[in-house]
């Protein structure tokens, strides 16, 4: 008889208990509504209130922050599209990518990678122009001290773009050699004049002054590790010997010109004398 009393007690007791638990979820959901929609208001209306832009070391942070296109305290900071803004900094020539992030704390965040020089363009007086980088792409030389950059410099490059990379797929292909070259290689080449027939400077090491090196318009990087290579085997045990012109043109051959020691007093950039040159080629 007692277990049959206690049966009914224990029941309701279940009951009571199982309606207690669904009362707790359905406020629980009650609160986690409430709180999400506290969190939706909050992110709507939270103002922007600065641009933060980091990583930038040429291109000025008021200037990317610029091309944002978007005024503190004037926009809600969650109604900005990340992707736009980013897109937006990207248009700056110095920057080459670029991410946006919506902080909590109401600031949109820009971070930029900047481009990395492969030359400096000189303009038709000698002066400092604009830079390349290794896609062909400009960036003003007043947004950087050439002087922290040790790169080659270049004469009768194309004109200054904002935008466009240069068009002469030559051009670009020898930028992206000099862009990916050993130091040792990039130690070699001081001065590239750009035109019909590619010519690179050297700098002037080993009891040689600056030889001229003649390039051809597409596959530059071999070029560049075979004048690596000469230089070492042929040019630097030989200081006696003036090379006036270098030829890395043709298919598994150097052709040089060398001329005879300088006299004492000259200053010629080439090193070579009066007598008429002579002409060798190496494979």
């Amino acid at each position: 008889m007692a277990t049959s009393k206690n049966t009914p007690n224990k029941r309701t007791q279940a009951e009571r208990r199982a309606r207690r638990e669904r009362l707790a979820r359905r406020a629980g959901l009650v609160v986690l509504a409430l709180a999400l929609a506290a969190a939706w208001t909050w992110q709507r209306t939270l103002p922007l209130e600065r641009v933060a832009v980091v990583g930038a070391v040429h291109a000025p942070a008021d200037e990317v922050a610029a091309l944002a296109n978007v005024t503190p305290d004037s926009v809600a900071l969650f109604s900005l599209s990340p992707a736009l803004i980013a897109d937006r900094a990207q248009r700056h020539p110095w920057v080459e990518a670029a991410s946006a992030r919506r902080m909590p704390n109401g600031t949109l965040r820009i971070a930029v990678e900047e481009r990395r020089p492969v030359v400096l363009v000189l303009d038709g007086n000698g002066r400092p122009s604009h830079f390349l980088d290794a896609e062909g792409f400009a960036m003003p030389a007043s947004g950087a001290t050439p002087a922290l950059y040790d790169v080659p410099v270049m004469h009768d490059a194309p004109p200054y773009h904002a935008v466009q990379p240069v068009e002469s797929a030559g051009l670009r292909s020898l930028l992206a050699a000099l862009a990916t070259a050993d130091p040792a290689e990039l130690a070699l080449v001081s001065e590239v004049d750009w035109g019909r027939q590619v010519t690179v400077w050297t700098t002037p090491a080993g009891g040689h002054g600056s030889v001229q090196v003649r390039l051809g318009q597409r596959d530059q990087a071999r070029q560049l590790r075979a004048l690596r290579a000469f230089w070492d085997q042929s040019v630097l045990p030989r200081p006696e010997t003036p090379f006036e012109v270098v030829d890395l043109r043709f298919d598994g051959q150097v052709v040089t010109r060398e001329g005879e020691p300088p006299a004492a007093d000259s200053t010629a950039r080439g090193g070579g004398g009066d007598a008429p040159p002579a002409a060798s080629a190496s494979t």
